[in-house]
Formats: C-alpha cells, structure tokens, sequence
C-alpha cells in the first residue's frame, strides 16, 4: 500500500525548533537532524505499523541518532505526525492529536 504523510502545524514547528537548536550547536547539525527526519519518514512510509503503541491507536518511533520520537498515528492510506518530541522532556507532554 502506498501511504501518504502528513504533518501536523505543531509538529511542523517542533522541527522547526529542533533544527534551529541543532544549528545553534554547530552548522550543519540542523541539516543532519533532518537528513535523519527524512530517512526515518521514509522507513516509515515503507511499513508504517513497525512501531510500538504509545496509546493507541498512537505509534511512536525513534530517530537512530538524535533523541527524538516520532509520534504519529496511521490512517487507512495515511500517516499523521502529531510531534517531533524530544524524549528527553518530560513524557507527559507528549502531544497525542
């Protein structure tokens, strides 16, 4: 089945974040940060319903190198990101819709 993505605006802004932090670090770090967003959309796209249940029907998965979940939830053709979190914040922030 093909699937299609989808950000959330909230999400879109976490990456936002993430990235402009990451920069602020060293240049260049932002654009491995999404680099490695990307590469994880992809695996996701490919077998969406690899991940764990966070609460479902939620998923989450995790970024290999950056401490970040992808919380998300899966449609009959489509995939909703809810948050880019950073899983070192406190788990009850962790925005589900």
């Amino acid at each position: 089945m093909n699937y299609k993505l989808e950000f959330r605006p909230l999400a879109n802004l976490e990456v936002s974040e993430a990235f402009d932090w990451y920069e602020s670090r060293k240049a260049g770090l932002g654009h491995e940060f999404l680099n490695e967003l990307e590469a994880f959309c992809f695996r996701l796209l490919d077998n969406p319903l690899t991940h764990s249940f966070f609460d479902e029907p939620v998923r989450q998965g995790v970024l290999n190198r950056f401490p970040y979940c992808i919380v998300y939830e899966v449609f009959e053709n489509l995939v909703v990101v809810y948050s880019v979190f950073m899983a070192k914040q406190d788990p009850a922030k962790k925005r589900t819709k």
